[in-house]
């Protein structure tokens, strides 16, 4: 049940948990077979996201011994966003080298891939004479996600502002928390006689899952409190563009 919860938990965070998860546990299969469905049709549509998928991907055939498609996967990864920074907790030292050799040999095939997602450069005799529609200056104030999503629990909010280490700590521990105090309750109640009451023989077992589920729910709330503190207080806004 736990696993079952925490798998959810973090399918919920990031759609490339799963594949993530599957590579660090050396279930290559599995992890190519996600991360390909995410791939072929695209249905990632922000460029960390894509960047990062690319790239895991190209690790998982660097580890299937498949040199060619790991070097398409990695190119097609910096492509995606050329500044991408690799793990070293997720990614072995062998595959780090190689994803910085593919950047220096495929220079130029990185940048033509990276081309068409950059943004315009207004001319400086444009950018000088426009002025600001109106709907672009009401907006200006909503350009990026919500703060409010640090209201949300398991490390949501985390990861829609790209803090996807914080984020995995929050919905991992906060997920094994709430599991925890769920499956204490249950079992508890489980327990109970028809009566309500428990058994000699139960007793000294439901005394402790009781005490099991209070303490897995004060961590979860404990663990959400520092979420949306951490969210809310301590990490800086970002400047208004």
């Amino acid at each position: 049940m736990t696993g079952l919860v925490l798998a959810l938990v973090l399918s919920l965070a990031s759609p490339l948990e799963p594949a993530r998860a599957a590579y660090q546990s050396g279930e290559l299969a599995r992890a190519r077979a996600e991360l390909e469905a995410l791939l072929y049709p695209l249905q990632l549509h922000e460029a960390p996201l894509e960047a990062e998928a690319h790239l895991l991907l190209a690790a998982t055939y660097h580890a299937q011994e498949d040199p060619t498609r790991a070097e398409n996967e990695a190119v097609l990864g910096l492509g995606a966003r050329p500044d991408t920074k690799l793990d070293p907790l997720l990614y072995p030292p062998d595959f780090i080298a190689f994803v910085a050799r593919v950047r220096t040999v495929h220079r130029e095939r990185i940048a033509a891939l990276n081309a068409p997602r950059r943004a315009p450069v207004l001319t400086p005799s444009l950018a000088a004479t426009s002025e600001p529609a109106p709907a672009d200056l009401a907006l200006r104030g909503t350009v990026g996600p919500s703060r409010g999503w640090y209201l949300v629990p398991f490390g949501v909010g985390h990861f829609q502002h790209g803090q996807r280490t914080r984020g995995t700590v929050l919905a991992v521990t906060q997920g094994a928390s709430l599991a925890v105090s769920a499956a204490s309750l249950g079992t508890a109640l489980a327990l109970r006689g028809p009566d309500g009451r428990y058994s000699a023989g139960d007793a000294g077992v439901a005394r402790g899952l009781n005490v099991s589920y209070l303490v897995g729910a004060y961590a979860f709330a404990a663990l959400y409190a520092y979420g949306v503190l951490d969210g809310l207080v301590l990490t800086p806004r970002a400047p208004a563009p």
